[in-house]
Parts: structure tokens; C-alpha cells; sequence
């Protein structure tokens, strides 16, 4: 279970969250819902931890274990995953080193060439990467999709309990919209939860969505089941 205790957080002084407390059961999937700029994404940041945000009051529990004092590293660590809306590209870093330095920091323990080459190969002919991308630059030059696919590949290498999916439908277009969401479909197992932020229906289709929240304005103000995401879907926001 991931367990928020009265999340207060504030930025340059202007508070955003106020007193957030819920429940994310592993093994659920959840979707928080509402505008743009009713600090969806700011909840997710603060959860992986960025020091942008300032947390003047609260506990996140998972297992069990507190990770309130925690690094982002460290965090990761117990299982947290965040995607990013905007992926950055970074150069002269090639994705094999990238994963395989990611994947070797969650094993605490170093792999050869060619150990995580037999891990690696097979997750990329599952997402239909070709092999090449591993030579190249991580994310420089690739496609939206691409990039988003590079995310996936991540889950799957490391399989980390909760994922956080901060608006992975950004600068994607509707067919790449629909094939994400068949990839998180057969990347979800009763071994994660997903914890999605969108404003896009389509992003949903096809995952099993437990809970729906509605964050407006830094607050919890609905709760609910598909029931609500489907009223959402005919009235609007």
C-alpha cells in the first residue's frame, strides 16, 4: 500500500496541496482526474520527490516504510516510477548504459555486457524497439511514441510496484494514444498499480480503473468508480 498522511505542499511560499490523505492499494489502478492546473502533477512530484516542491506537512508510507526522508534514488528504490510529460533528451549517454545502469542500481549489484544484453533484447522485441536504439542516444532525436515506448521498456525492466503515469499522453497523437494504452494493458499485472493523471479517455481504455479522483484546486473533491469517470466522460470537467 502507498499511504498519504496529510500532504501540505507549498511553492515559493503559495500553498497547492492541502492536507491530501488517501489510500493507493497495490494492486489497484487509480486515475486522478480534473483541469489543467489543479496541481495533478504536483502530487505526483511530490510523491517521487523534487526538490521544486516544498512540504510543509505529511508522511507517505509503502510496505510499511516511511519515505518521508527518502531520496528520489531511494524511493525508486521501494518501487516508485514516474514517467515524465516531457521526456528530456540527454547526448553522448546510449540507452544500453542507460538501462543497464538503472537496472544494476535496483539489483545493487553490477551485470556484464552480455548478462543484460540477454535481459534487455527480449523486453525490446516485446515493444518492438529495434536493436539499434540501444546504440543510440537516449531519447535524442526519437518520436513521441518512441520515447514513450523507452518508458515502458523501463517498467518492464525494472518492475516497480506503483507507477505513476504523469500525462504520458503529451505530444502523442490519437493512434499513439491507443497504443500506449495497449502496452501499459499487458505491462499491468497483480504485482503493480498504476496511478494515471490524464484529461484523454482514450488513455484509459482497456485498463481496469478501481478508484477515480478528482483534484481541483490542490483538493480531493470527489471520489468515486467508473461510475464518475463516466459522468466526467458525458458531462465534461
Amino acid at each position: 500500500m502507498l499511504k498519504i498522511e496529510n500532504l501540505t505542499v507549498q511553492i515559493k511560499g503559495k500553498e497547492i496541496l492541502k492536507n491530501i490523505s488517501f489510500d493507493f492499494e497495490l494492486w489497484k489502478n487509480y486515475c486522478i482526474l480534473w483541469k489543467n492546473w489543479s496541481w495533478k502533477s504536483s502530487l505526483a512530484m511530490s510523491i517521487a520527490w523534487n526538490p521544486k516542491y516544498e512540504i510543509t506537512a505529511w508522511d507517505i508510507i509503502i510496505d510499511n516504510t516511511s519515505i518521508k526522508n527518502l531520496t528520489a534514488d531511494e524511493r525508486s528504490k521501494l518501487g516508485i516510477f514516474l514517467t515524465f510529460q516531457n521526456i528530456p533528451e540527454i547526448p553522448w549517454v546510449k540507452l544500453f548504459e542507460f538501462l543497464k545502469n538503472i537496472y544494476d542500481v535496483r539489483q545493487e549489484k553490477p551485470t556484464s555486457f552480455i548478462s543484460f544484453k540477454r535481459i534487455v533484447e527480449p523486453l525490446i522485441e516485446e515493444l518492438w524497439i529495434e536493436k539499434n536504439f540501444l546504440r543510440r542516444d537516449l531519447n535524442v532525436g526519437f518520436s513521441g511514441w518512441e520515447k514513450r515506448k523507452i518508458e515502458v521498456l523501463q517498467i518492464k525492466l525494472l518492475s516497480p510496484k506503483v507507477i505513476i503515469l504523469d500525462e504520458i499522453d503529451s505530444w502523442l497523437d490519437v493512434n499513439a494514444v491507443k497504443q500506449v494504452s495497449e502496452l501499459l494493458k499487458q505491462t499491468n499485472s497483480d504485482n503493480n498499480t498504476f496511478i494515471i493523471i490524464t484529461h484523454l479517455f482514450e488513455m484509459l481504455e482497456g485498463l481496469p480503473i478501481e478508484n477515480v479522483l478528482i483534484l481541483d484546486k490542490g483538493n480531493i473533491k470527489e471520489i468515486g468508480d467508473n461510475n464518475l469517470m463516466n459522468k466526467i466522460k458525458k458531462e465534461g470537467f
